[in-house]
């Protein structure tokens, strides 16, 4: 089955951020100048936040990125999603962010140790 996004193409953006945390938003910025043309395909096929849709390709990638952290061979920590009862993984948004982004609460990745020192 092939995806919308190439793991191989997760897995250079999340190398490329210098940040050992990041947001969804983080890894947009990242993954825009590295792929332009696969931004372009995912925006036309999910669009964006503030276009009345109710799966925007922030979530497209925010849901790849959580599915990604949970593989044996991930860069990231496994992601710990609010319906498990916790809410560690998450912090809120600030102002510039709201503006990109629908709730007020945004998921945190973490990268693992040995990715932060490659």
């Amino acid at each position: 089955m092939k995806t919308l996004l190439e793991e191989k193409k997760i897995e250079e953006t999340i190398k490329r951020i210098s940040q050992s945390s990041f947001t969804v938003l983080d890894f947009i910025d990242v993954f825009k100048e590295l792929y332009p043309q696969d931004w372009k395909r995912l925006v036309k096929r999910f669009g964006q936040f503030g276009e009345k849709r109710r799966y925007t390709v922030t979530t497209y990638l925010s849901n790849r990125l959580d599915l990604y952290s949970r593989k044996p061979y991930s860069l990231l920590l496994p992601f710990t999603r609010y319906s498990e009862g916790k809410f560690k993984d998450y912090r809120k948004v600030t102002k510039e962010e709201r503006k990109h982004f629908g709730s007020p609460w945004i998921a945190v990745f973490k990268k693992k140790e040995e990715v932060e020192n490659e």
